[in-house]
């Protein structure tokens, strides 16, 4: 049995995540590496480049760059430029303001990307992507002593492996990836995967009886995807669909159709909860941005919160002025360790700014059991907040309404976090037990 995931998105760190609070400890392969997979998770790439989980990325000031060049860092990326020309732009790994590298991308005189070098956590060039006519077309992979080892043709999908003074060509992805499964010997009689592209099609190519699962996140839409009514229409080695939306969920459960060939069942997510909701009048909002939804109305009716505003980078003079108010707390630049503090002692969270989301914002708020009240023109991550919490631009008062209410009525404040919880798809660790313990002993 593995885990066969197309990249280490948002929503396999969750499944894979899940299994290891269950206390499954299921083999991983990604296919699609961008050089920082988590540790103990293993690629293609990261196999024929001899790369280890050595931790040592590239800072931003230690990029190559030639001789009379200059790079300028902000807190969310870096550029590169030869006077007043820009000619690259570096890409951060994460939005923390660490400035540890992940691509740059070269750009022509007309500015637009002519190649990209990708960086992994070894802080090593592993790949490097040419672009032609604005669309990448070659890209080459390096082992950990700089050779190439794999050249992939984007547009077509030819792969060639160079190893032990050989070339092995392969007409796609899957293909490879079916080759390199084989070559390392995994157990192929079960496999885990939750995308419908690249892992179905590896899935597809296998020519060993098994039984595989398809672990669904995305919403669904109208009508479900090509791929997945090819699934329930057709015998394959996948055998169960497994749904983790819990709205989606709830949408199609009943409107599913009648498959001899799959199952249908839902399973959420596990997440971490340190803590539960104090009720404490205290509440944060994570910003880059000084547009925040009706912010001084907010603060002004309700002066008996703590409102603590905080930025990985320097505050405007607009934000700057809402010091005046007695119940609010600014932190610019903030550090890590003061954002740890805040997340302990708030207990509301207002995703009510504009811009983009930083650190993870909504998510972390999540966890901690804090109450999530938004607008539905700046919610950052819907996944994360119950319905009844998300308010019209319009509906300020409305939103006052709920948060006063909530701290008032710790009845009313656990209804909301449960509901929270449950739109979000939170599982519990004795079902996660059960059904992936199901699916482990399937075929015994």
């Amino acid at each position: 049995m593995i885990n066969l995931f197309e990249t280490m998105n948002m929503a396999s760190i969750d499944l894979l995540r899940s299994q290891l609070f269950a206390n499954y400890k299921i083999p991983t392969v990604v296919i699609e590496d961008d050089g920082f997979l988590p540790e103990g998770v293993d690629s293609p790439i990261k196999f024929y480049g001899q790369f280890s989980d050595e931790n040592n990325p590239l800072y931003f000031d230690q990029v190559k760059i030639p001789k009379f060049y200059r790079i300028l860092a902000t807190a969310s990326k870096g550029e590169i430029y030869d006077l007043h020309q820009k000619k690259g732009e570096i890409i951060f790994i994460a939005t923390d303001n660490n400035r540890l590298v992940k691509e740059v991308r070269w750009l022509g005189n007309n500015g637009t990307v002519s190649w990209i070098d990708h960086y992994n956590r070894q802080g090593k060039k592993f790949a490097k992507t040419f672009y032609e006519n604005g669309k990448a077309a070659i890209r080459k992979y390096f082992n950990v002593e700089g050779h190439e080892i794999i050249t992939r043709y984007m547009q077509t999908g030819d792969i060639f492996l160079h190893q032990n003074n050989e070339t092995l060509h392969f007409t796609n992805v899957a293909n490879f990836i079916r080759y390199y499964l084989k070559k390392r010997k995994y157990n192929l009689d079960h496999i885990f995967y939750n995308t419908l592209n690249q892992s179905l099609l590896t899935t597809l190519t296998l020519d060993e009886k098994g039984t595989d699962t398809l672990f669904w996140n995305e919403r669904t839409g109208e009508s479900l995807p090509d791929n997945l009514e090819y699934l329930n229409n057709n015998r394959t080695r996948t055998k169960h669909v497994i749904f983790q939306n819990y709205l989606d969920w709830q949408n199609w459960k009943d409107k599913l159709p009648e498959s001899k060939y799959v199952d249908f069942q839902f399973l959420g997510t596990i997440y971490p909860h340190p803590r539960g909701n104090k009720m404490r009048p205290e509440a944060v909002i994570m910003t880059n941005s000084d547009q925040i939804e009706h912010l001084e109305e907010i603060v002004t009716a309700l002066p008996n919160i703590h409102f603590h505003i905080a930025a990985i980078t320097e505050m405007s003079s607009k934000l700057l002025a809402f010091d005046k108010f007695n119940n609010v707390h600014l932190y610019p630049s903030v550090v890590p360790k003061k954002v740890k503090e805040l997340y302990e002692k708030c207990d509301i969270y207002l995703d009510i700014n504009h811009g983009n989301e930083i650190l993870d914002s909504v998510r972390g708020a999540f966890e901690q059991n804090m109450l999530i009240v938004g607008f539905s023109n700046t919610l950052h991550n819907r996944n994360f907040i119950g319905s009844q919490n998300i308010f019209k631009s319009t509906q300020v008062d409305h939103l006052i309404t709920r948060i006063s209410k909530a701290l008032e009525n710790t009845d009313v404040m656990r209804e909301l976090v449960d509901e929270q919880r449950l739109q979000a798809g939170d599982e519990s660790i004795e079902k996660y037990r059960k059904v992936i313990g199901a699916l482990k002993n399937e075929g015994r």
